[in-house]
């Protein structure tokens, strides 16, 4: 939900102009931008078709001022994008692109079907799978060769990086995580880890920033960006099913993405894990967990604690993030899930190439029924989520959870009038 603090001008600029400007995130290459044009509903196309069935039914000049109203009104509904979590398909059924509509941040700069015509280092694909620990996939720059990039700049024309070739998307390249943890739990499944940022074309230096289904204009970052996962706790390990509500941090080096199960909400509904409004507190307050480098593990989990939620002197508050331009301060240490029936892997059992880490040390299969601790080591110390962690801190990532942006809230209003407008 990350908003760039350029495109936070742009969008209270805007929402008083006229004309809606087009957006400096990720503007689509020339052939995706003819493309989406070509595919974007337009009212004049709708017109000439009014005026077809007018002409054509001259002798019925009532039906055809009904058929002209009812094309005309179906018209201004299609050329405007709806929230993005409002776009819900059977995977058989995803379009080539969720959001082709010009809009202050559009159209959409990628493409949502991606197949092996589609795949490779120039994938423009914007459908995100994740399924288990060797199979995910993460959101990274579009920038192709040397080219490097930050979070904050790209957002909204963020791609999938994938741990495998076959969703039609970038590659991961081998040997870039450098450790994943996978925690599965009757409300979502989550991936928290490491990785050499730049094999996602990000600087090494960016702290980063949260990526989502919402953003300020509702319409996601990225522009139209889908989630698929057969390992949902409610899916059965084999069909890919919608994740409409998620969220992924990267930056400083960490990584973390959770999936939440849309038939848990069903049931209960007061209990929403993937909150996209803490934008600003990072990895270790929206998704606590051990943060192990080195360590490649998958285990069940019990439920976190909501995030901003937490308990002082007995007493139930929730923490409200701090407004932009303020560095956040939470009161209070999130507590890490307790873990169990955990199984650890080598690298190399995962994927081809070996890592950097120390995973390959690990014993193929090992299992665990203890609870995890909230230990971190190596760099995660700046994720730490607890407070015997905090003086582990030797890199200086902490900055990777405390980034600056122009959050959900601080435009939630302008956000309103835009919609309005659309």
């Amino acid at each position: 939900m990350l908003v760039h603090s350029a495109l936070a001008l742009t969008l209270v600029s805007s929402l008083a102009a006229p004309v809606l400007a087009r957006s400096p995130h990720g503007a689509p290459a020339p052939h995706l931008r003819a493309r989406a044009e070509a595919s974007a509903p337009t009212a004049s196309t709708h017109a000439q078709t009014s005026r077809v069935v007018a002409g054509a039914a001259t002798t019925e000049a009532a039906s055809a001022t009904v058929t002209a109203a009812a094309t005309k009104k179906a018209a201004a509904a299609e050329g405007s994008p709806l929230p993005l979590t409002q776009y819900t398909y059977a995977y058989s059924d995803v379009p080539y692109q969720v959001n082709p509509y010009k809009s202050i941040r559009g159209p959409q700069s990628g493409y949502n079907i991606c197949n092996s015509t589609t795949a490779g280092d120039s994938s423009q694909c914007q459908t995100l799978i994740a399924n288990d620990i060797q199979d995910f996939c993460l959101w990274g720059s579009s920038l192709t060769g040397d080219g490097l990039d930050t979070i904050g700049d790209i957002e909204a024309a963020v791609v999938a990086y994938c741990t495998t070739d076959k969703h039609g998307a970038r590659v991961i390249k081998p040997g870039a995580i450098t450790g994943v943890q996978v925690l599965k739990t009757p409300a979502y499944i989550q991936w928290t880890g490491f990785i050499d940022q730049t094999a996602l074309h990000l600087t090494k230096d960016d702290t980063g920033g949260e990526l989502d289904p919402h953003g300020a204009d509702l319409q996601g970052n990225p522009l139209g960006g889908l989630v698929y996962s057969t390992g949902l706790p409610s899916g059965d390990n084999q069909t890919y099913l919608q994740a409409v509500e998620w969220n992924n941090f990267i930056g400083g080096g960490v990584f973390c993405l959770k999936l939440c199960d849309p038939a848990y909400y069903a049931k209960h509904g007061d209990q929403f894990f993937c909150q996209n409004k803490y934008d600003r507190i990072g990895c270790a307050r929206n998704m606590p967990a051990a943060y192990r480098d080195g360590e490649f593990s998958v285990c069940d989990s019990e439920l976190q604690d909501l995030v901003g939620v937490y308990t002082e002197d007995g007493q139930v508050k929730t923490y409200t993030q701090e407004p932009e331009g303020t560095v956040p301060n939470p009161p209070y240490t999130p507590r890490v899930p307790k873990s169990s029936n955990c199984k650890t892997y080598a690298s190399t059992e995962l994927w081809a190439a070996p890592t950097t880490s120390s995973a390959s040390s690990m014993s193929t299969g090992q299992t665990s029924s203890s609870a995890s601790s909230a230990g971190v080591t190596g760099h995660a110390a700046a994720a730490s989520a607890g407070p015997s962690d905090s003086s582990k801190s030797t890199t200086g990532n902490g900055a990777t959870f405390l980034v600056a942006s122009s959050g959900f809230l601080a435009l939630v209003a302008g956000a309103a009038v835009l919609l309005a407008r659309l």
